[in-house]
Order: structure tokens, then C-alpha cells, then sequence
């Protein structure tokens, strides 16, 4: 297998293991071999002002398997202690740092993280990879050592750099997929989801199906639409984004496609679509697989469940205007969009939802957002 067959390869993994669990072990294990490294985990997280972090989602792999025996050890005994976790958000987009770098002289001596986990799973002398995602999550990317004997070698570092942009694609149409429910549904099953748009597009990039909430956004015309079959963006220039990134997910035949993020921005006060598109390689015995090409997620904020401000005001113990200050951030609006809803200005907005992170004693927009939604969805379950 050439060098571009192998990575090729890894990609095709890739965009199948962000649909569904079958492809990851193979798609991990493939990066450890195409990078020559003992080692690599993945993991998206949200980190707070106060530097306090939550994961979504990570995942350990060490040469052809996952160890979950090692993600449950190191978040249980050693995440919070790791005097390298806050010193990563510190780190440019894609740049690459020997852990070693990241621990100071005292604590290679001294820290847990480094000398009981790290030293012990030769992971000591690999690298740390930081990618921001558009959702202003983080996506850490940790690699072992290496299994040259001279150490990282120059072509080492560029097939991680490759890699890492795909390797981000990968964690936002996870999680995407993750959030709708959707993980391991057959590109059918896709289409009966109704917690975010799913567009199918055949291999010339033409529309072939759209789900209900997919339809409702191009009938808008707002930002996304139509055109005669075609997928397009109303503004020129993300137009142009748009039709070069389906020209990256729909190659010629027997090139593997590449997977992009954007935002399509829509009238003052809603808050952006995010599209997330994603190459479809047909196997199996799935008609319907063989002819898509790719799929467009499309991530409508503003379209979430509708939440009750006065169900939100009671069970959380807000006035009138602050539960609707809270309903707006949970369904996707932003602060203008608010201000205008509540009538009055930005900065009042702001105010207000300082006052609410106080009576809830949270500090994230996150976990604002997460407890409104679950009042609504605890209102369905018991009526």
C-alpha cells in the first residue's frame, strides 16, 4: 500500500466512523501506523472563562485497539490534576508541542499526570495538538511516542498536520450526529430524523432527498435554498464557499472526498445555520448508499424543541424577563436577536444573564442552555 492509499484510506474511515462505532478502531489504528507512533487519543471539549472544562466525548487508542480501561483511569485519577490540561487552550490552532515542553522541569519530577500515566503508558515524549471547532468548543488531540528510534521526524509532523483538519471534520459531524440522536442510523433511518436537516446529495452534487426540517429551511429561502435542484447559500460570497466545499466532498470518481464546515448567515436576530458536509463512499448491499454522494447536516439553532418561558421562570426560579432571556440563548438566538425579542438593549441582555448564571451557580452558556432544555423535555415526558 502506497503512502497515498494508506491515507486515503484513513480518511474513508474516518467519514464512516462519524456516522456510526464500526469504522473508528479500524481508522485509529491506521493512524497510529501511517504516523509511526504507539499511541493517540481524541477529545472535544467545551472549557469555561474560569479555565473549568467538560468532555464530550474522547477516546484512547493504543496501537490496533481502544483502552477503555485507560480513558476511565486517567478521568478518573489524573485528568483533574493534569497541570498540562489548562496550558493547552493557550496553544496556536494546529500547533504541534512535545509534552515534554508543556510540564515544567519540577513537574516531570513531581506531576502524577506525567511520571504514573504518561511515563507509564509511553506517552512521555509524544505531542499535543490543539484544533478550535466552530462551535467554540476545543478538539485535544494527544499522540505516544514514536516508534522511530531517532524520534519525530519531519515527515512525521506533516502527515499529522495532514491528518488534523480531517481529524476536526470528524469530531464536529460526530458530535452533530451525536446531539441528533442519529449515530450508527442507516443513511435511510437519516432521513427520519427531525432533530437537525439532513440533505442527501447524489454524486454530481444535485439533491436527491431532504429530511422534514431540511425542507423547512431551503423553503425559507433564508440563507439556504434550492436552486433548481443545486444546494446554494444566498450571500455571494459563502456561495462560493459552499460550492468549493462540495467540490471537495464529490470528487471524481475513485478520489476519496474531503469533509468542510461553514456558517450560512440569515436576517439580523437568528443565529447562524452551521452545514456540515460530509463525502459518502457507497458499500453494501444499501441501494440507496450507492447513490449518495455526500450529506449536508444542517445545524439550526433556532429550530430546537419550542421551551416554555413561564414552565423555565417557575422550576428555575427566574422573572419573566430573565426566563426569556434564557429560552432565546437555548434556542438559538443571539444578544441582539434577544434584545430585540425582550425589547430592550444588548448590554441589559448580558446583565440579565449574568444574574441567571448566578441563581443557577453556573458560569457556561452550555449549561444554561442544557438545563433549559431539559425542563422542556422533562414537561413532554410526564404529559
Amino acid at each position: 500500500m502506497t503512502a497515498k492509499d494508506r491515507f486515503d484510506q484513513v480518511l474513508e474511515d474516518l467519514y464512516k466512523a462519524a456516522l456510526g462505532d464500526a469504522e473508528w478502531v479500524s481508522a485509529a489504528s491506521l493512524i497510529n501506523d501511517m504516523i509511526r507512533t504507539t499511541a493517540h487519543s481524541l477529545a472535544y471539549v467545551d472549557v469555561g472563562p474560569g479555565g473549568d472544562s467538560e468532555v464530550h466525548m474522547s477516546r484512547f487508542f493504543f496501537g490496533m485497539e481502544r483502552r477503555v480501561d485507560l480513558e476511565e483511569s486517567y478521568y478518573r485519577d489524573y485528568y483533574q490534576r493534569d497541570e498540562a490540561i489548562p496550558r493547552l487552550s493557550g496553544l496556536r490552532v494546529g500547533e504541534l508541542v512535545y509534552k515534554s515542553d508543556v510540564y515544567t522541569d519540577r513537574e516531570k519530577k513531581t506531576s502524577a499526570a506525567f511520571n504514573e500515566f504518561r511515563c507509564v503508558n509511553k506517552t512521555q515524549r509524544g505531542l499535543f495538538m490543539w484544533i478550535h471547532a466552530r462551535d467554540g468548543s476545543h478538539i485535544f488531540m494527544s499522540f505516544g511516542n514514536s516508534t522511530e528510534r531517532s524520534g519525530w521526524g519531519h515527515d512525521q509532523l506533516q502527515a499529522i498536520r495532514r491528518l488534523a483538519p480531517h481529524i476536526c471534520q470528524f469530531a464536529r459531524v460526530r458530535r452533530a450526529m451525536a446531539d441528533a440522536r442519529a449515530l450508527g442510523a442507516s443513511l435511510a433511518g437519516l432521513l427520519e430524523n427531525q432533530r437537525w436537516g439532513i440533505i442527501q446529495l447524489d454524486r454530481r452534487g444535485r439533491i436527491l432527498e431532504a429530511n422534514d426540517r431540511a425542507r423547512d429551511v431551503l423553503l425559507e429561502r433564508d440563507g439556504l435554498r434550492d436552486l433548481g435542484g443545486v444546494l446554494a447559500a444566498g450571500n455571494h460570497e459563502e456561495d462560493v464557499e459552499l460550492q468549493h466545499l462540495l467540490m471537495r466532498a464529490l470528487p471524481p470518481h475513485g478520489v476519496q472526498g474531503a469533509g468542510g464546515s461553514m456558517r450560512i448567515t440569515r436576517r439580523r436576530g437568528r443565529a447562524p445555520l452551521v452545514l456540515e458536509i460530509h463525502p459518502v463512499r457507497g458499500t453494501g448491499d444499501d441501494e440507496l448508499a450507492w447513490q449518495v454522494g455526500a450529506l449536508v447536516l444542517v445545524v439550526d439553532p433556532a429550530s430546537r424543541t419550542p421551551v416554555d418561558p413561564e414552565l423555565v421562570a417557575s422550576l428555575l426560579g427566574l422573572t419573566p424577563t430573565e426566563s426569556r432571556v434564557a429560552v432565546g440563548l437555548a434556542t438559538g438566538r443571539t444578544i441582539p436577536g434577544i434584545a430585540d425579542t425582550v425589547g430592550c438593549a444588548e448590554q441589559t441582555v448580558r446583565t440579565h444573564l449574568k444574574r441567571i448564571y448566578r441563581k443557577q451557580g453556573i458560569r457556561k452558556q452550555t449549561e444554561l442552555v442544557r438545563r433549559v432544555l431539559s425542563l422542556e423535555a422533562l414537561r413532554k415526558s410526564s404529559s
